[in-house]
């Protein structure tokens, strides 16, 4: 049974496999008079071998697929080998659309003769067949690899994200996670809130709204030049829906996604931001954007004095 079939899901069978060789691995106590009795020790020695033997069956079905020794090569009386059988099992799921659903056709009769037999498939369409069963198990095989090594690329650019900013952002970009561009970079942003590091989301919504992400003078702001940042903090907040919200839930979603900066300027400029959204999206509730503004920060300063313990 393969749990591994999710594109999104998690990598289930690494993660069993990893905790089996652990168990497996992980040393047997002695029994003694003091902390460990027989029967303890008896189980901890019987889970490990349990460990070892399922490592073992793992390793034997590897070989197996792959037809080396050690893998009990059993073949079929007709010549074909386990192998074979599965590529025809998928052979057949990715034809299906083919095949006609009448069972009550016979699959050597015309249904439009009476009697006459005709050849199921010839050595060509067989051969041919067989070509297009190999593209397509090999598609799949290179959709999980692609899948595998994004999913490795992004936990390296999570630990370098969290270590320094720029680092980050341009290994997310070197690796085709996001391009140089502020809309694509508030998307990513946005929708990898949960894993990426908050605090360094936040510094990057309130950078300055001069900081340029590339040294060239005349780069265009939407690209990583001058005010880039600041495109990004834009894009950021227009991607949120505050409509029908109450504005202390309104500030509860809007800060779940990152953490605030501790300078005072960064928190005006992104609340700022916030509160221009909030009255376009909600014009009954406040009379200008500034009003939102200011209590918003007010909000923003009372919770601070209110939970920081150096305040």
């Amino acid at each position: 049974l393969n749990y591994d079939c999710e594109f999104d899901a998690v990598n289930l069978y690494k993660d069993i496999v990893y905790h089996v060789t652990r168990i497996s691995a992980k040393t047997c106590a002695q029994p003694n008079a003091n902390t460990v009795t027989k029967k303890v020790a008896d189980q901890e020695l019987e889970l490990s071998r349990t460990g070892l033997e399922v490592l073992v069956v793992i390793l034997r079905s590897f070989l197996k697929a792959l037809n080396l020794p050690g893998g009990d090569d059993a073949f079929e009386s007709d010549g074909s080998s386990s192998l074979s059988l599965l590529r025809q099992n998928l052979k057949l799921d990715a034809s299906m659309d083919g095949e006609t659903n009448d069972e009550n056709i016979s699959p050597d009769k015309d249904p439009d003769t009476s009697g006459q037999s005709t050849p199921i498939i010839g050595d060509a369409s067989e051969a041919q067949l067989e070509r297009d069963t190999s593209e397509f198990a090999g598609e799949i095989v290179n959709a999980f690899d692609k899948k595998r090594t994004a999913q490795q690329n992004f936990e390296i650019g999570k630990v370098k994200f969290t270590l320094s900013l720029k680092s980050g952002l341009n290994f997310f970009i070197d690796n085709g996670f996001v391009k140089l561009d502020a809309h694509d970079m508030a998307r990513f942003l946005h929708e990898n809130s949960e894993t990426l590091d908050k605090t360094q989301i936040g510094e990057v919504l309130g950078k300055e709204p001069d900081a340029a992400f590339v040294k060239a003078d005349d780069a265009d702001p939407e690209s990583g030049g001058k005010g880039f940042f600041l495109r990004i903090l834009h894009h950021y907040v227009d991607r949120m829906d505050f409509t029908g919200l109450m504005f202390d839930d309104g500030i509860r979603l809007f800060l779940s996604g990152f953490r605030l900066p501790g300078e005072a300027q960064k928190i005006d400029r992104i609340m700022e931001k916030f509160a221009e959204c909030f009255t376009r999206q909600n014009p009954e509730v406040f009379p200008s954007a500034d009003t939102a503004f200011i209590l918003g920060f007010s909000v923003i300063m009372l919770n601070t004095d209110l939970h920081n313990p150096s305040i």
